[in-house]
């Protein structure tokens, strides 16, 4: 078994953690049994005391190894391969994407392996972040919808409105359109009327906290 682990393994998921991966490929990843599985896979993967083998679950690894991309988009360094990503992304708001609620069937991108790491960061995060307060930003928001898409409006954006509380509705459309000419000097009333409009009950409800968007990671 260590062998497998610290020989084998690591030649099949290197590729994986840097180009796309098929799911069929994961789920056909064998090397224990054929056909007909003959011991259970969660049987292998558990922990001695619970009568596993403490064999490495493939489909978790490759997920994880993608998902560590996170951190170098998101750290201080730059380069090539980042201004890459922020144009794959431009038309949702660049980097800021990972932040929002969004699905992935929703988002214009063509790069596979982007895709995968933007699905597998939305699983991961809706099983293991208790708070989901990035339920509450409006921009991309899969239950925010205009003409049955979500929405990414760079100039409110880059106003500052980021979440539903944002949008003041303890006033009325025409009062709250007052306050906003005083942030955005130019901008069409029933856009913004519509954009109200769109967010649902559930959302109106929720205290959402500040976001803070470095500058640079933002678009």
């Amino acid at each position: 078994m260590t062998i497998i682990k610290s020989l084998i393994i690591p030649k099949f998921v290197y590729v994986p953690s840097l180009l796309p991966t098929p799911k069929e490929a994961i789920k056909q990843f064998k090397f224990l049994w054929k056909r007909v599985d003959k011991v259970t896979r969660l049987s292998a993967i558990n922990e001695y005391e619970n009568s596993g083998l403490k064999m490495i679950d493939f489909e978790t690894m490759v997920k994880s190894l993608r998902l560590a991309w996170l951190k170098r988009i998101f750290g201080e360094n730059d380069g090539a391969w980042k201004s890459c990503i922020r144009q794959i992304l431009k038309q949702s708001g660049g980097c800021f994407l990972f932040r929002c609620n969004y699905d992935v069937k929703d988002i214009p991108i063509r790069s596979q392996f982007y895709t995968e790491l933007l699905q597998w960061w939305s699983e991961f995060r809706i099983e293991f972040d208790a708070e989901k307060n990035w339920q509450n930003i409006i921009w991309n928001n899969k239950d925010i919808r205009i003409n049955d898409k979500p929405v990414f409006y760079k100039t409110f954006f880059e106003s500052g409105i980021i979440y539903v509380n944002d949008l003041l509705f303890e006033l009325n459309n025409i009062d709250f359109y007052n306050v906003i000419l005083n942030i955005i000097n130019k901008t069409n009333f029933l856009v913004w009327a519509g954009l109200r409009h769109a967010i649902p009950s559930h959302l109106k409800a929720n205290t959402n906290p500040v976001l803070e968007i470095p500058q640079q990671q933002s678009l």
